[in-house]
């Protein structure tokens, strides 16, 4: 596209130029990524860094910046031949300048977007499976990976950069998909990560405390996700909906947040008394039971995913399925053999049968807490938790999930999980803070492996083993190092070590 067509669609863009016919191919913050001819994004977030990437982008002859008028290092911006200018943060305008020089895909995709602190991953991957079912073709775009087709791509974020996402979105649309599902996560609504999207559906599951390192305050938390209902109001797309659980942790600030605004599209909310209902009949280890209610109609209905929060998340998946004219009869069949997640409830057995553990990713109060309710509803005779949390991330959560854990558990074993530059005793030593006076039941193993291990050892016949935290995880960060780690590899290998051992 050239600069000067690019200049005309993007508003609130202000242009210094030799060169108008300039041709744009796209856009960049990452200067390992630019040719000489991509728009290079100077973030004011760049800080001290600035003046090196600068350099580093005319290394590479690039042509053309885009740069806040503010930011410290504005004058540098002068070396380049085309200087796009703007009154605040340019990072705002990124995602909107990466969708214009992709032809706008997600203009023809259909966008449903899931935020919420717990079950963003659960609801893409239910989602994904039941539109599937109904022969449409489907992408995830999320914490594990972004998966559509035969592709597998690890963008190293819930939400990618919107240079990534534009571009994934623009592949997608080659490869005939029709429906993405996608997870919006506080961090990439509040760097500007989805702007320039079209969504078609925006989906809040909760909101609980987390990223209080990043946000500091439950407040800007919560408004970070209202982005989300915001960037709906500004899409384009016919016949878009919001779908919120009414009755989860944060849903009435939430709602207070979109009543406020009074948005034009319909807002569906599925908890007690509203149009959409549930009610949670029975949980085993194999099955989760439960009514749905749409208009007073009672539907019963069993889904192989375990827990309370399942049927939440599973529900929630109805709410958007339906309102876009799948029917039930399609949903029972579909719900009760849906794909299990990695490392969300993920269930490793011995091989007699007469142990469990799970590994799920669990890493929050509220989601530890939620988890732990759902396993004291399957039948057992002891319940083993092993948690840690991670390193440089918020402290406040801590002694939380130690209270928790000790409330809900029979033995707690806290451990490391990514202790990054923290020095891991310390970060035990908060944790400890959160157990009750005088408790004893816990012990204090920094080696996660040895955790998982020692677990194993002292779990008794019909005993279950919570290994939490980590999830689909495959490294451990120690320091500035990955180490390869998997939980559910640990799990099982536990397993089979401690039943040699047995016999």
């Amino acid at each position: 596209m050239l600069l000067k067509n690019l200049i005309t669609e993007v508003k609130n863009l202000k242009l210094n130029s030799k060169n108008l016919e300039t041709e744009i191919l796209y856009i960049w913050s990452d200067t390992r990524k630019l040719s000489e001819n991509d728009i290079f994004i100077v973030y004011d977030s760049f800080g001290e860094k600035t003046k090196e990437y600068i350099e580093l982008a005319l290394e590479k002859n690039c042509k053309t910046i885009l740069i806040s008028k503010n930011n410290p290092w504005f004058s540098f911006s002068k070396k380049f031949k085309n200087v796009i200018f703007t009154n605040k943060d340019a990072m705002y305008f990124h995602g909107e300048i990466a969708s214009v020089l992709k032809g706008n895909p997600s203009e023809k995709l259909k966008i449903i977007a899931i935020t919420g602190t717990n079950g963003k991953t659960s609801m893409t991957y239910i989602l994904n499976d039941i539109f599937t079912f109904e022969g449409k073709n489907t992408g995830i775009i999320g914490t594990i990976q972004t998966k559509y087709g035969n592709k597998s791509i690890q963008t190293g974020f819930t939400t990618p950069d919107p240079s990534v996402l534009h571009e994934i979105l623009a592949d997608m649309l080659e490869d005939k998909i029709e429906f993405v599902f996608m997870e919006a996560s506080s961090h990439g609504l509040k760097l500007g990560r989805l702007n320039g999207l079209e969504i078609d559906v925006a989906v809040f599951t909760n909101l609980t405390r987390d990223h209080l390192d990043f946000h500091k305050t439950m407040n800007d938390y919560l408004k970070s996700k209202f982005m989300l209902f915001q960037l709906l109001e500004k899409s384009s797309k016919s016949n878009k909906f919001s779908v919120i659980s009414s009755d989860s942790e944060g849903s009435n600030k939430m709602l207070s947040l979109i009543k406020k605004k009074k948005f034009s599209y319909p807002v569906y909310e599925f908890g007690k008394k509203k149009k959409y209902e549930g009610k949670l009949q029975k949980l085993s280890i194999s099955e989760t039971y439960f009514e749905f209610i749409e208009d007073n109609n009672v539907h019963e209905l069993q889904t192989n995913l375990l827990g309370n929060f399942n049927y939440i998340n599973v529900s929630l998946a109805i709410v958007v399925a339906r309102n876009f004219g799948i029917d039930f009869e399609h949903l029972k069949l579909n719900i009760d053999s849906l794909n299990p997640v990695n490392g969300r409830f993920q269930i490793i057995q011995s091989a007699k049968k007469n142990r469990i553990g799970i590994v799920d990713y669990a890493h929050t109060p509220d989601a530890l807490e939620n988890i732990l309710q759902s396993i004291k509803e399957i039948p057992h005779s002891k319940l083993i938790t092993v948690f840690g949390c991670g390193g440089d991330r918020d402290k406040t959560k801590r002694p939380l999930m130690a209270k928790i854990a000790a409330k809900y558990s029979d033995r707690v074993i806290i451990t490391s999980d990514n202790p990054r530059t923290e020095e891991p005793e310390s970060i035990l030593y908060d944790i400890e803070k959160g157990f009750p006076k005088n408790y004893e039941n816990f012990l204090k193993i920094t080696n996660r492996k040895q955790a998982i291990k020692k677990g194993i050892e002292i779990l008794p016949d019909d005993g279950i083993l919570l290994v939490a935290g980590k999830g689909h995880e495959t490294v451990q960060i120690i320091g500035n190092k990955k180490e390869n780690f998997s939980d559910a590899n640990e799990l099982q290998q536990a397993f089979s070590y401690d039943e040699l051992s047995r016999r």
